[in-house]
């Protein structure tokens, strides 16, 4: 995996690079003491887990993070507690609180390789299929559910979990809706909100701020429309 520290402390950048050594699959890509030196870096470098500090000058790490169109794994790593919350809605695998040591570090290793392999598992199972005839697993609890892409309607952020939404049922998944928009393939599936991920198939009638699934209306975010724009311009 490789991985981006981006943090305006040079101790920061130190820690996480001696505590990565003892994982030889984590391969640094770059370390950048601000968010415009790391959206350069991005364009030229594949980047699966980005290390990412709140406070920052020029442009904070929500800032960032509210930018980012597709973003990788985000681990939070700050001195400042009450960041942890707001953090979480960005659907980041981890919160790392300075100082931690390398016993803390491991677990948050873990957690970014268990779900690297879950999204490498299901590239894989993707690429033998043709769009909509694919199917995907989607975690619940300690089940997989198989689920056809033509029967996905849309997926919403629920906390910790993402709600699910088919054809005629309803699942409540483990995953997080950045680990469905990493899965879903962009050409037929887009976010359209910070809390929610449509199926074009699914879209019945499309607006500048909302698009309609039957009755049921969607937000569309202000960073989000210019996406929804290329769905209607494909369509």
């Amino acid at each position: 995996m490789n991985y981006l520290i981006i943090d305006d402390e040079p101790t920061a950048h130190k820690l996480i690079t001696r505590f990565a050594q003892a994982h030889p699959t984590l391969n640094l890509v770059g370390s950048c003491f601000n968010a415009m030196q790391a959206e350069q870096l991005m364009q030229s470098n594949q980047v699966d887990v980005i290390f990412l500090d709140i406070n920052m000058p020029k442009m904070t790490g929500f800032e960032f993070l509210t930018a980012l169109k597709k973003p990788p794994q985000i681990v939070v790593i700050s001195a400042h507690q009450e960041y942890a919350l707001e953090s979480y809605e960005y659907e980041i695998s981890d919160y790392l609180l300075k100082p931690f040591n390398a016993e803390r570090f491991g677990k948050t290793f873990q957690k970014i390789t268990d779900k690297q392999a879950l999204f490498e598992s299901h590239r894989q199972s993707g690429n033998s299929s043709n769009a909509l005839q694919e199917s995907i697993f989607i975690k619940d609890d300690k089940k997989h559910h198989q689920v056809a892409l033509n029967e996905l309607l849309y997926v919403k952020a629920n906390g910790n979990y993402s709600s699910v939404y088919l054809k005629g049922s309803q699942l409540l998944s483990q995953m997080k809706i950045s680990d469905f928009e990493r899965l879903l393939p962009g050409e037929h599936f887009s976010r359209v909100h910070r809390s929610y991920m449509v199926a074009h198939h699914a879209l019945t009638l499309i607006k500048a701020s909302e698009v309609h699934i039957n009755d049921f209306v969607v937000p569309v975010g202000r960073i989000y429309k210019d996406k929804v724009s290329q769905i209607v311009n494909k369509k």
